[in-house]
């Protein structure tokens, strides 16, 4: 079985603003995402407890939001080339329910769900990992297996194959996963 597994936030929609609107409730003087260089962008400016609030605010709303405009394209076409979809994020478990139902609010495609601090646990048996995290990338460069992600400002300069768009991603796929079969 092909194995890819595919991020949600800032992977299939654009976490950042909104999860900076809720940042700044807890400090008014937040910076904004352009300003996030480095992926512990909140250092200094919120506790990790807030952060970890203000993530479960916006991931227990997330039916307030849309998916980037690509994001149904990009996953039905992983479907249409045969990969069996592992959709990750680093969300808490009590988000399960609102998590799947904006997958299927918005038909975005996927054949397991996991909600999971670690998503290496996953690496095995899987040819390719999307995510925007340079933590999680790195993991996977470690391990092998193709990755990619959508570039931002926390991730630019790690080295990572980093991309504009989900197309972009995906014509990336194609080129680098034999197996990937094209429709």
């Amino acid at each position: 079985m092909k194995k890819i597994i595919v991020d949600i936030d800032n992977t299939l929609w654009d976490l950042s603003p909104v999860l900076w609107e809720q940042l700044k409730s807890f400090n008014p003087a937040m910076p904004p995402p352009a300003r996030w260089t480095h992926w512990d962008f909140w250092e200094g400016h919120v506790s990790l407890r807030d952060l970890f609030r203000a993530l479960k605010i916006v991931h227990d709303h997330q039916d307030l939001y849309l998916p980037y405009p690509e994001s149904k394209a990009f996953l039905d076409s992983l479907k249409e080339r045969g990969f069996y979809v592992l959709i990750a994020s680093h969300r808490e478990k009590g988000t399960y329910n609102p998590t799947v139902r904006w997958l299927e609010k918005h038909k975005l495609h996927f054949d397991e769900l996991h909600l999971l601090s670690d998503k290496s646990i996953l690496f095995d048996h899987s040819l390719a990992i999307v995510d925007d995290s340079p933590v999680t990338l790195e993991k996977a460069a470690q391990a092998g297996i193709l990755r990619a992600g959508l570039r931002e400002p926390w991730n630019e300069g790690t080295g990572h194959p980093l991309f504009s768009t989900l197309f972009e991603i995906l014509a990336y796929l194609d080129a680098n996963l034999p197996m990937a079969k094209n429709p």
